[in-house]
């Protein structure tokens, strides 16, 4: 019997579910509906729907509100005017600023001191309005952009009285000031337009602390307007003298002095000042070196420390300041930093330096210091090639403007004609010298190779373009004093065929040239070259000068400069033309006419000298004379005598004569 219950529950464990006409004809059984998780289907189908409406009810939801904003939208909305926006923004500002309202009051009335056509009366009344709406508010204001301006404006058109009132607000805070974005320019204008009382006290109030001021990015423009501008020679000492240590810092001199002077009165102190410089100085220029090396501050410091320091310590300086030469070329003092740091640099760095000025170098040439920094680079660099690929190419293209003009020719000068005096003064020449000698007397050397045989090279290779350049602007270096002196010792110096560049010379020697630009052609044609050409006698061939002469005064000049090139041939010639028309010069009464006419004293000045110096040379070469020969020469100085005076003799007889006639 067991064994059929078995069967029983078997049979009724398994349950048939009805088939309804969409399902298919199989059975399925309840086992497969359960998941891993004891999970049925169907619950699971469930919670799905139930997402799906609830993401439906979202969605409409915010359809809904999406139509409502597109409703709103479409609504006519209410034009706000100037006025009422203006004060919706007013409103908002002054929740979260409290002087806010003062600043808006104070910028209406700055707006109207500011007028040009405002008469004097009328500004006082508004600045005395200024005053008194300002006063105990300064501090609180002056931090803002715009209300600083308004200080500053009240400063500048303020009486006495009124400048007080800001003076007095913001004394022993103006250090903090001077830190500020806009405050500092508050500092400027106080010591701008302030009394003499009113900036030491606030010199005073920065003594000290000058170290630390130059090195913040506001106060740092203060300090240098304060030395470079405001400052005495003994306040200039006390800023500089910060920077020898801080005994220098506590203890102030009653005096101006400088370095040297230090140095001298006490030579052991030398030593410690220039470490502590030097420490200073590379802190400073290390981490903001472009900023602060525009400040002549820092500039006059470099320049005591390259004059003081051993060599060692300048060119450990000069690789410092290797790649910040071109904020500072421009000033007077920067450009001599220039020159000590080209001067004691080292191969390397002078690449490093060449490098940093690339496309700025048609610029330094043309300015009024720069040029010194690239006349010494050129001085200096053993590396002609370098100088040639990175210097001389960007030069070549601005050639035609740099030669016209003083500083731009300079660098050409001095390839032609080095260390000339007529191109340089005395002070830079001093500076351009072929080693460096500190205060100590101690001797570095700049370069290994030889400084003409570096020239040469670099003449070499420039010499071809500076023919061209001469040859295709030749009227306009005539027209410049600069542009002719290139041009001179172009003709001179320079390496190269020549002839195309006198036939242009030539070419443009019309008449309104040469009364234009006499002084200039004058000085063209003293120069060494042209005199060995034909040339000058090709110029007589070409005007009829004696009517050119006739117009112009300048001319006359010209012509006289000309006949002293010419040859004694052509010169006797130029004299017998002279001579038919003497009456007709004379008449015009220019002051180069008797010159014209004193051909034949040159040419007997001319023969002297050169039998002068034919005799000195005789003289020279012939033994020294004996005494038997005196004695025979003594007799014919006699014979002189009585052939003189037998000829007076003679020239006395026939006045004797008629004057026995007369009685």
């Amino acid at each position: 019997m067991a064994p059929a219950k078995a069967i029983k529950s078997t049979k009724n464990d398994k349950k048939v579910v009805k088939k309804s006409k969409g399902d298919s004809k199989k059975a399925i059984s309840t086992n497969k509906g359960v998941g891993k998780d004891n999970i049925k289907v169907k619950d699971f189908k469930n919670e799905k729907n139930t997402d799906k409406y609830k993401k439906k009810i979202d969605t409409n939801k915010s359809q809904d509100n999406k139509n409502e904003n597109i409703e709103k939208s479409n609504e006519p909305k209410k034009k706000l005017t100037k006025k009422e926006k203006r004060e919706e923004k007013f409103e908002k500002k002054s929740k979260f600023d409290k002087n806010h309202g003062l600043v808006r009051d104070l910028k209406i009335l700055w707006v109207k001191i500011k007028e040009i056509k405002l008469s004097s009366e009328e500004r006082a009344t508004l600045v005395e309005q200024l005053t008194q709406k300002l006063k105990g508010n300064v501090l609180n204001v002056i931090v803002k952009h715009d209300a600083s301006r308004v200080v500053q404006t009240l400063l500048k058109y303020g009486n006495e009285k009124q400048k007080e009132i800001v003076f007095k607000e913001l004394k022993d805070q103006e250090t903090i000031i001077s830190k500020t974005q806009y405050g500092r320019f508050l500092i400027l204008k106080l010591l701008k337009y302030g009394t003499e009382e009113q900036r030491n006290s606030i010199i005073n109030q920065f003594s000290g602390k000058f170290i630390s001021l130059i090195s913040h990015k506001e106060s740092s423009s203060v300090i240098e307007y304060i030395y470079s501008e405001i400052a005495s020679k003994l306040q200039k000492t006390h800023i500089i003298e910060e920077f020898y240590g801080p005994e220098y810092r506590l203890f102030k001199s009653d005096q101006p002095r400088t370095l040297d002077t230090i140095v001298e009165s006490s030579p052991q102190k030398k030593d410690s000042i220039i470490t502590y410089l030097s420490s200073q100085l590379t802190k400073l220029l290390s981490s903001k070196g472009e900023r602060l090396v525009q400040y002549t501050i820092i500039q006059t410091l470099l320049i005591e420390f390259f004059r003081h320091a051993s060599p060692d310590n300048c060119v450990d300086m000069s690789e410092t300041l290797g790649e910040l030469l071109l904020p500072m070329i421009h000033s007077k003092e920067g450009s001599l930093v220039a020159y000590y740091v080209i001067s004691y640099a080292t191969p390397k760095t002078r690449k490093s330096i060449v490098k940093s000025l690339k496309d700025f170098v048609p610029k330094i040439a043309s300015e009024e210091y720069g040029f010194l920094a690239l006349v010494r680079l050129l001085d200096v660099t053993d590396d002609t090639q370098m100088i040639i690929k990175s210097v001389f190419n960007e030069l070549i293209p601005v050639l035609p403007e740099c030669s016209i003009t003083k500083q731009g020719s300079l660098w050409i000068l001095h390839l032609l004609a080095p260390y000339s005096p007529q191109n340089f003064t005395e002070q830079t020449l001093s500076l351009l010298t072929k080693s460096m000698v500190n205060s100590c007397g101690i001797q570095h050397e700049i370069s290994k190779k030889d400084r003409d045989q570096r020239r040469k090279e670099l003449l070499s290779w420039i010499s071809p373009k500076l023919i061209e350049l001469c040859s295709n602007h030749t009227q306009e270096l005539l027209s410049s004093q600069w542009g002719t002196k290139v041009l001179n010792q172009t003709l001179k110096n320079a390496d190269g065929n020549k002839i195309i560049l006198m036939k242009r010379i030539l070419d443009l020697m019309e008449e309104d040239l040469l009364e234009e630009q006499h002084i200039n052609i004058q000085s063209l044609l003293r120069n060494d070259h042209i005199k060995s050409t034909e040339l000058p006698q090709q110029l007589i061939e070409k005007h009829n000068w004696i009517d050119l002469c006739l117009k112009s005064q300048n001319i006359v000049y010209i012509y006289r400069d000309l006949l002293k090139t010419l040859p004694n041939d052509l010169k006797e010639k130029a004299s017998l033309d002279l001579k038919k028309s003497k009456s007709k010069l004379n008449a015009t009464k220019f002051k180069g006419i008797e010159n014209l006419f004193n051909l034949k004293d040159d040419l007997e000045l001319q023969n002297d000298d050169s039998s002068k110096k034919s005799t000195i040379v005789e003289e020279k070469k012939k033994p020294a004379a004996t005494p038997n020969k005196k004695l025979i020469e003594e007799p014919t100085a006699t014979t002189t005598t009585t052939t003189t005076t037998k000829k007076v003799t003679k020239t006395t007889t026939p006045t004797a004569k008629k004057s026995i006639t007369k009685k």
